[in-house]
């Protein structure tokens, strides 16, 4: 007969047993000893093979490879971009995961879903902090989330002109500011300027 014990109010951290008596199962972690949760959850104690698992609360959403996404860019280092992740598949995420994606650009012959070894490399487009952009996981390499930004739906959802803060319009080959008349060689999503990504730009400074 399986034989349990269980305990619903663990936080990460606390101590649930000594290595003597149980293995550290999922979401648990050894620490001089002591078997520890890593997790907020509830723990279960499985006596016919005395492993304790905790399994975790409201667990955050993960980005899985095909995933399309929502954020804001962070950080610029070389030919990439970091991305802190706002939606996963329209669904709001609190996880605070960064993904990276290339600013590099590729030609495939007006094919968007040719394969990256038929694409010959043409340059790079600009991006600055504070774009939101739209990109799809197909790699999830070392633990890290990549992004493609190459298809039509995907690249940059919404941004303002740096060089006076006023509303960029979508123009063929990028962007055209409104006021100043600045032009930008952008990545440009083909539902660029939706009012729901507008409002995602002023959000991302009230660190949502």
């Amino acid at each position: 007969m399986r034989k349990s014990y269980e305990n619903s109010h663990i936080t990460p951290g606390m101590m649930l047993s000594v290595i003597e008596e149980f293995d550290a199962g999922k979401n648990t972690y050894v620490d001089e000893g002591d078997v520890r949760s890593s997790v907020i959850g509830g723990s279960t104690i499985d006596f016919s093979d005395r492993t304790l698992n905790v399994k975790q609360k409201n667990p955050p959403m993960i980005p899985k490879i095909g995933d399309i996404v929502v954020g804001y860019i962070d950080m610029l280092f070389g030919n990439m971009i970091s991305v802190r992740i706002l939606y996963i598949n329209e669904k709001f995420s609190k996880s605070g995961f960064s993904a990276i994606a290339s600013t590099r650009m590729f030609y495939s012959g007006g094919n968007y879903n040719s394969n990256w070894r038929e694409r010959s490399f043409k340059g790079k487009y600009i991006f600055k902090v504070g774009d939101i952009i739209r990109g799809k996981v197909y790699s999830l390499l070392n633990s890290s989330i990549h992004l493609t930004l190459d298809d039509k739906d995907l690249g940059i959802v919404y941004t303002i002109c740096f060089s006076c803060g006023n509303e960029f319009t979508k123009v063929p080959g990028g962007l055209k500011c409104n006021s100043c008349g600045n032009f930008e060689d952008r990545k440009v999503s083909i539902d660029y300027g939706k009012e729901s990504f507008t409002s995602l730009y002023d959000k991302q400074f009230l660190n949502l």
